[in-house]
């Protein structure tokens, strides 16, 4: 579950560009690649959530899980709890656009009914991104 790829923090710009390596954006079919696709989606949404919400709150409500998971101490237990806690149900249905047109291609769509869980993880990995700029920021001050 690493957050880092190539010594840079996941965000948004990476998530686009790692797409693009995998043949994603310059395969006219990149819909034919549902998984990064749905990892991608999910992180994108869960990023733009937290990046809207307020930082203190953010981090009175994550920053444990967040320390849990770069310690690898995020337990099965505290990941569900995590999931309580963020309730991603709540988060898609502010994204209805993003889903719909996600779903719009076939293979995405039925990719989405039997790897839900991917597509959920991102949006967990996208907070998680949130919340390490923040601690990042807060150290540098």
């Amino acid at each position: 579950m690493s957050r880092r790829a190539g010594g840079k923090i996941m965000t948004e710009d990476l998530i686009e560009k790692l797409l693009e390596t995998w043949g994603a954006k310059k395969d006219p079919e990149y819909m034919e690649y549902p998984i990064p696709v749905l990892v991608s989606l999910g992180y994108k949404i869960g990023h733009q959530w937290a990046s809207r919400q307020n930082a203190d709150d953010l981090l009175s409500r994550f920053e444990e899980f967040y320390t849990d998971l770069i310690d690898d101490r995020l337990t099965k237990e505290r990941y569900t709890m995590l999931y309580e806690e963020l309730d991603p149900a709540s988060i898609i249905a502010e994204k209805p656009d993003a889903m719909n047109q996600a779903l719009e291609a076939p293979k995405v769509a039925e990719a989405m009914l039997e790897n839900y869980h991917l597509f959920e993880n991102g949006i967990v990995w996208g907070l998680m991104s949130v919340i390490r700029k923040i601690i990042e920021e807060g150290k540098s001050t």
